[in-house]
This record gives C-alpha cells, structure tokens and sequence, in this order.
C-alpha cells in the first residue's frame, strides 16, 4: 500500500481540533480586546468627568467675588462728612472682606445722623441730590448734621456691561482712601456727568480725569487704584451687605421694601417722602432731630 505525501496531511478530526483550538484562541483575543476597550472607555469617561468637574470648580471660583482690601475711612462701607468744607471722618480701613462697623447715633445728641444709600447710575439719586445737596452742605456745616454717603453699585446690570456702578463706586473708595476730604466734590462731580441707564458709562480714564479735575491729594496713587481696580472687590461686597444684611432689614423695620437707591435715614429712620422736595426732607429732618432731643435724659439740677 502506497503512503506519498497524502500520509502526512492531518485527519479530519485533527482538522477539526484544530479549527477549535484556533477559534478558541482568537474568541479569547477578542475577549482581551474587548477588555482593554471597555477599560479605555471607562477611564477616558472619568478624565473627562475630572476635567469637566475641575473647569467648574475653576469657573466658579473665577466668578466668585474675591475678598479684596477695605477702603480707609469708611468702616461702615459708607464715607461720614462733618463740620466745615465737609471734612471726612477718618477711620482705619479694617482686615480685607471684614463686616463694616455701623455708625451709631448718639442718643439725644443735637446733631443728626443722615444716611444716604446711593448709585452714580441712579437717575433719582441724581434728582435727590439735586433738590437736597445744597441744605445737606448747609446742615453739616453748621454742626446740625452729619452726612454718610454710602455709594453701591445696585445698578452694575444697566451699563452695557461695564458695571459702571460698581467701578464708579471702587473709585469713590479710592478717593475716600487716598483723599477723604475731597470726597463730597467727587460726590457731585459723579452725579454732574452721570451717563445714562443702559449705555457703557464713564470708562476708568474718564473717572480718573473727573476725579482728577476736584484737585485731590494723591492723584497718582487715585489713578493707580482705579487703574488696578484695587477697591471693585469690596464694592461688589458692600452693595451685597447693603442689600441682604442688617440695613436691609433695619430698612423693612422701618416700613420701606429694603434699601434701594435713594434710600435716606435720619437718625436710622428711613425718609419715605418726596426726594425731590426739599422742603418736605428738612421737615422730615426737623421732626427727628426734635424726638432725638425730647429723650435726652434730664440733667439733675445742681445744689
């Protein structure tokens, strides 16, 4: 019987042990595979969670408000002018993101405590000071009165983006840092060039050219800090405090919806008469400062 090279072909049951052996191989290389992709999936997943949870963990504290240095001389987040040519009241500037210290009236004293809450943007408190600025100068330059101004950027949606409320009020605050006692002319030079609602405003320069025309002290170091913008922090935490923390209430105490601007107080109470009407504000001012003296404590007769 002839062998040849058919004797050396493999059986068919060879064949196919050979086919399942092979199959077997390439089912568990698939499996592998497959593995290795479901792995890569997975962590390509979780990086992308990472980074996704990293950019908004980076998001939001970009969009935080940063806590930022206190202005000096106004401890209160506000600016108290006494006595002749509306002199600043001087005060330390406190640790950066510090609660303000509230200026409390002296109980039964002659001299009455005016607040004034207040936006450069804001048409009635441009109208306020144009009906009362010249009887508020008269009233704290005769010792009747005291005037804390306190200047926020409740309107920082209403300039085009340029949250000119805010950046106007940081520049009061450079100027109450730098030059407390020009403040009052800053005051009116804000509310002589106030833009209008809904347009860009006064970008930095011309800030710093309006303050630079009052003549205050510094004015290098006033254009630097707008400049640098070294005060917006606080003003972006001061219009926070004035809307949401204990004036705010205080306010509501006192019968109006919570600060607004205008909002005016007269030895803590709030005015809720005409803005306009001059008159009408110094009765308001006259009949406080008339309670104020009736509960000054008797003085013992001597002898």
């Amino acid at each position: 019987m002839s062998t040849g090279a058919h004797g050396n072909r493999p059986t068919r049951n060879q064949q196919r042990e050979a086919a399942r052996a092979k199959a077997k191989e390439l089912r568990e290389q698939q499996h592998k595979n497959d593995k290795r992709r479901k792995l890569f999936i997975q962590g390509g997943v979780a990086v992308a969670v990472i980074a996704i949870a990293a950019l908004f963990i980076s998001t939001i504290a970009t969009s935080a408000p940063k806590e930022g240095p206190r202005p000096a001389n106004m401890a209160s987040d506000g600016i108290v002018l006494s006595g002749a040519n509306m002199a600043a009241v001087l005060s330390e500037a406190g640790s950066p993101g510090a609660d303000p210290v509230a200026n409390l009236p002296l109980p039964g004293s002659s001299t009455v405590a005016i607040e004034v809450y207040q936006d450069y943007l804001c048409p009635a408190c441009q109208a306020f000071d144009a009906a009362n600025a010249e009887q508020l100068q008269t009233l704290v330059e005769a010792g009747a009165a005291t005037l804390e101004l306190h200047p926020i950027g409740m309107l920082a949606n209403q300039s085009a983006g340029t949250k000119y409320s805010i950046r106007s009020t940081a520049a009061a605050a450079c100027v109450a840092n730098y030059s407390p006692d020009t403040f009052w002319k800053v005051n009116q030079a804000f509310y002589a060039n106030q833009p209008q609602e809904g347009t860009p405003g006064l970008n930095d320069d011309e800030i710093t050219a309006l303050i630079d025309v009052q003549k205050p002290k510094n004015q290098a170091k006033i254009a630097k800090c707008i400049k640098d913008k070294t005060f917006v922090p606080w003003a972006t935490q001061a219009t926070d405090y004035a809307l949401t923390g204990p004036m705010a209430q205080a306010a509501k105490d006192s019968g109006a919806a919570g600060v607004g601007t205008p909002t005016i107080l007269v030895n803590g109470k709030v005015y809720t008469g005409s803005i306009v009407d001059p008159k009408e504000f110094l009765a308001f001012v006259t009949q406080v400062a008339g309670e104020s003296a009736s509960t000054t404590p008797a003085t013992p007769a001597a002898g």
